[in-house]
C-alpha cells in the first residue's frame, strides 16, 4: 500500500512518533530495543479510537482508526500491519484527512475511504472500541 514505510525507514522524529503512538495503543514494535509495554505510558498520546468497515466493490476492509485532537489535528489508519499517518484537511462537513495517495473522510457514523485512483469505498462504524469517533472540527 503506498504511504506506508517500514518503521525503521523513517527519519529519528518520525520513529519517536511511532512509538509514542505505539505505547499509547499498548503494542510493541518488535524491531526496536525498548521493552515490550502492558499499557499506556504516562507521556503517550491519548487518541480517539473507532474501527470501521469500509465496502469495496468486490470485498470488504476493516480499518481501525485512531484520531488525535491536538494541534495540527491527525488520524492515523491501521489496517492489518499497516499504520499510515493522515493529517487533517478542511472539510466544509466532517472531519477530513488526507495524504498523497489516500484520503479519509468521516461524518457521524460513516466515512468515505479513498486509496489512489480505486474507487472510494463506503465505511460504516462498528460496534465496540469506543464506538463513532468524535474528532476536533477544523
Amino acid at each position: 500500500m503506498a504511504g506506508s514505510v517500514h518503521p525503521l525507514a523513517l527519519p529519528l522524529r518520525s520513529r519517536r512518533w511511532l512509538r509514542r503512538l505505539i505505547a499509547g495503543v499498548g503494542l510493541a514494535l518488535v524491531a526496536t530495543p525498548q521493552p515490550l509495554l502492558a499499557g499506556p505510558s504516562a507521556g503517550a498520546e491519548q487518541a480517539i479510537r473507532a474501527r470501521y468497515r469500509c465496502q469495496g466493490r468486490f470485498y470488504a476492509v476493516d480499518v481501525t482508526a485512531l484520531f488525535f485532537n491536538r494541534v495540527p489535528a491527525e488520524l492515523v489508519l491501521l489496517v492489518g500491519e499497516t499504520a499510515t499517518r493522515l493529517p487533517q484537511l478542511r472539510a466544509a462537513s466532517g472531519a477530513r484527512y488526507g495524504g498523497a495517495d489516500q484520503e479519509f473522510w468521516i461524518k457521524g457514523d460513516r466515512a468515505v475511504w479513498s486509496l489512489g485512483r480505486a474507487p472510494a469505498m463506503a465505511c460504516e462504524a462498528q460496534a465496540g472500541a469506543g464506538g463513532p469517533a468524535r474528532p476536533a472540527a477544523a
